[in-house]
Formats: C-alpha cells, structure tokens, sequence
C-alpha cells in the first residue's frame, strides 16, 4: 500500500475540509427548488448567555422549559415568555436536563434539582467528570477513573466500572452499554460493552468505532482505519452479549482526496441505515451505499448506488426519511434520494437517483439538525429555515443578527435556536 499524508477533518459538526476549487464551474440547474417562500418567524424572546467553553453546554431543554447559564448562574425561563422561573447561582457546569433533572457539577460534585421549581433533588461526589449522559431512568458518567451508572431520580449508583481510558458513553441496547475507549499508543478508538444491568465487562474491541447499528442481538462496529487501506473499509457484526465475530467484510473505498496526494481516512466516515451500508469518501465528496446481503463479504463489496452533488458538494448527514443531505461549494442544500431510479448528469456529476432539490436559502451552512423529519437549517449570515422533509414544504424562516448556529433543541412545541453566547425561541 503507498503511504501519502493523511489527513483529519476539524470536528466541528457535520463540516468537512474544503477540496481546491474546481478551475471552472457552472451554477446550478435553475429547476428543483423547493417551495418559496416559507413564512418568516420573529423570535418571542432572545437572551444573552455565557459563552461556552469547547465541548460544554449553556443551553438545555426539559419539561417543557429552556435552562441556561447566564453569569454563572443556571436559569430556568418559561419557553413562551422567557421569564425567569428560578434560577441557582454559581451553578458550575450545566451537563444535561430531563424530566428527571437538572444535573449541574461544580467541585467535585454533581447536583441534580427538579426541572419545576429548582429545589436540590440529590448531590453526588464525583471526581473529574468527562462526560454525562441521561438515557431514561439511568444517568451514565464517565470520570478520569471509569464509568459510573447512577439512578437519575436519587443520584444512587447502580454500579461503577474502573478503566481510565473511557472517554464518553456511546448508546445502551438490550441491556448491553456501549463505552467510547482511547486504548494504547497512539490512543486509538476503541469500544468497550458493558453489563447494562452490573456494569461487568462484557467484551471491547481496540481501533473500532460504533455500534453503527445494533439488530438481531448483532452489533456492527468498523474499522477506525486511519492507518489502514486507503482502497476499502473493514467492518464486522458481532454478537451483542459475547462480542463473538459473526460476519466480517470490506466495501470498496477511495480515500483519496481529488486532486491531491492526501488522504483522509477515519472513523466517523461509515454509517448504517435500512439495510444498507455507507462510506462517505473522497474527502467527503462522494458518499457510496452497499446492501446488507445477510453473508460475509470476505472481498470487497462493490457500491450499490453512488451519490455526489455538483459544485463540490459534500455530504452532510442523512438520511432523513428518503433523503440524503448535501452541500455545495456556495451554500446551497440539496436532498438527495436514496432509492429510485432517475439517472442524471448535472454539471458534470451523475446523480443515478435524480437530481432531488435544493432549500431555499443563501449562504454558507453553520448548522444541521433533525428533529422527528424536520430538518433545521441555520446559516453562517444569520438565516434559519425550518424544513418538513417528509412533506417537502419549507415551515418557516427566522433572521437573526448572529454569525452562525449551534443546536436546534425542542420542547413542548417550541424550537430553541442557539449561538456562542446566545439563544432565541421560536413557537412552532
């Protein structure tokens, strides 16, 4: 195998680096647009809220409220209004918010007050937190000395497992939980299953990410192959409680970068959704699907369908309902479908399932979220587009003085648009 550079994509959500331009282009077809244009929402309330350190939070939803920090303090607002409720000062870290808490940590503790009224439901020591994660009745903590599994409405432990090289709780099925590892040198990825019931060690698997899907009591974990093959991606389902290898395969790849001599090869470029495989290659711009034939696929699988937007595009996420999400150079985002058959050329790509249309909207993509099949879109002028992808009909439209976005978060019938250092809420 020829060793070229390689290349890891900034983290930022859903951006990919940026090709070299073409040395020409065409602009788009001006047919497939979407319906124009979509009624425009003035914000029932915007607020200033502190600025949020690289990886933390200053902005939650639950119970039909919106909980942020501002000066230090956690405040609950009414979602309608934005008035004040209650509020906790020198709060610490805002980690998450349900119905079965606000959960804060600050020195060592970890605090969780009801959503209502703000009163301390249970406090719990826990030393260098990572991560915190509420999935139902069950809060699962990752610390600098392992996991914890604690009760959310009394704050007990369930259970606890020591390993210092869990760094985030990654999804629980079936009664198996699924840590984020960082193992050995260079501190590759791993994944690690635990009891979801005891906290024992089931299995893990070092240079691996996922599950990317979990049915028929399998886990699908893929390779993390950044100093692997750059012509395939590895992958393998594994039995959900014993970690016991089922069927392994490889799907064709091209890791390459179009027009350079770099290669980009991670992780985060593999997916599984309805019983068919994708790898998101040539440094984003090509995104390849392959059907789950059930067997092993001891030789690379060849791609059932390819799909590609012109001007650059890059896949963005997807699928949503039928669609895939795409960007172009210039900002315009294009759904794509996954099944069919319309082939097309346009602008020099080939579109074997159509061309599908593009969102009304102008400027560079700050932002994606979906929430039950709408996709909310804010972009780096301010603009924010709220799109019903199941229906295809454009909701509405926000214009805020902001540079870009962050999460989209809902309750309750009300959307809440973030920013660095700033949030709004809109009735849906």
């Amino acid at each position: 195998m020829s060793r070229r550079p390689l290349v890891l994509p900034l983290l930022a959500l859903l951006s990919l680096g940026q090709a070299a331009p073409p040395a020409s282009y065409q602009g788009p077809a001006p047919f497939a647009v979407s319906d124009l244009p979509a009624a425009e929402k003035k914000p029932l309330w915007t607020l200033s809220v502190d600025k949020a350190e690289y990886g933390e939070q200053t902005v939650a939803v639950a119970g039909g409220r919106v909980f942020v920090k501002v000066g230090g303090a956690v405040q609950a607002r009414d979602l309608a209004s934005g008035k004040v409720m209650w509020q906790a000062a020198n709060a610490g870290r805002l980690w998450a918010a349900s119905a079965a808490g606000v959960l804060t940590e600050t020195d060592g503790t970890l605090v969780s007050r009801r959503p209502s009224d703000g009163r301390v439901l249970w406090r719990k020591a826990v030393s260098a937190v990572r991560d915190v994660q509420v999935r139902g009745e069950t809060l699962y903590v990752t610390t600098a000395q392992g996991a914890l599994a604690l009760n959310a409405a009394t704050g007990k432990t369930r259970w606890n497992s020591a390993d210092s090289q869990l760094t985030g709780f990654g999804t629980a099925a079936s009664g198996v939980v699924f840590w984020r590892a960082s193992k050995g040198e260079p501190h590759f990825p791993a994944v690690v299953a635990l009891n979801g019931v005891t906290g024992k060690r089931l299995y893990e698997f070092g240079s691996e990410v996922g599950p990317l899907a979990i049915k028929d009591g399998q886990a699908l974990l893929k390779d993390f192959g950044a100093m692997g093959p750059d012509d395939r991606a590895a992958w393998q389902w594994v039995d959900l409680y014993t970690g016991k290898t089922r069927r392994v395969g490889n799907l064709q790849a091209d890791f390459r970068c179009p027009g350079t001599g770099m290669v980009q090869h991670t992780g985060t470029d593999g997916f599984y959704a309805d019983g068919f495989y994708y790898l998101n290659d040539r440094c984003g711009t090509r995104l390849t699907q392959f059907a789950d034939t059930g067997r092993a696929a001891p030789t690379p699988l060849t791609p059932t369908r390819t799909f590609a937007a012109p001007d650059d595009g890059r896949y963005r996420l997807g699928p949503v309902g039928e669609y895939l999400m795409f960007e172009s150079r210039s900002g315009e985002v294009r759904l794509i479908p996954t099944a069919g058959r319309s082939p097309v050329n346009l602008n020099g790509v080939d579109m074997p399932t159509g061309t599908g249309f593009a969102l009304p909207g102008v400027g560079q993509v700050s932002r994606l979220d979906v929430h039950d099949g709408v996709l909310y879109v804010g972009r780096v002028g301010g603009e924010f587009l709220a799109y019903d992808v199941t229906k295809k009909r454009a909701l509405y439209t926000v214009r805020l003085p902001w540079q870009g976005f962050g999460p989209t978060l809902r309750s309750g019938g009300y959307a809440v648009l973030t920013t660095g250092g700033a949030a709004a809420a809109v009735r849906e």
